[in-house]
């Protein structure tokens, strides 16, 4: 079992990455409302669940409890300085970084890849 400063900090962490994904966030806050009463992270309470093998939720859990610095395709938008929609087309195109999970608007990048994909000498996010 999590102490409560872990499951505080990995449930944070979690939420931090549900920005601009309602429902997915919806979804975590109640799981955290019953997770933490019996001494869990949400995270953990989710992954201890079936769980779709696509599911976006638990590709963050995972990567979010592995310690892995990953970025949304809201995050890594904010990164680029470009709408969300924006990155879902670069992230089609040769050369964008690919993803360590998910498809469509729920794919999941290390934030360094996304990081340097806009540094001088990467291809040009714009």
């Amino acid at each position: 079992m999590a102490d409560a400063a872990e499951s505080t900090d990995l449930d944070l962490a979690v939420l931090a990455h549900l920005r601009g994904y309602p429902e997915d966030l919806r979804r975590f806050t109640n799981l955290m409302k019953q997770a933490h009463p019996r001494g869990r992270t949400a995270a953990e309470f989710f992954l201890s669940r079936p769980v779709a093998g696509d599911s976006f939720v638990a590709a963050l859990c995972r990567l979010v409890q592995a310690g892995e610095d990953i970025v949304t395709v809201v995050e890594a938008a904010d990164l680029l300085g470009l709408p969300p929609g924006r990155v879902l087309e670069l992230s089609a195109a040769p050369g964008f970084p690919r993803p360590l999970a998910g498809e469509a608007r729920h794919q999941i990048w290390r934030r360094t890849d996304i990081a340097a994909f806009r540094t001088p000498g990467a291809p040009a996010a714009g």
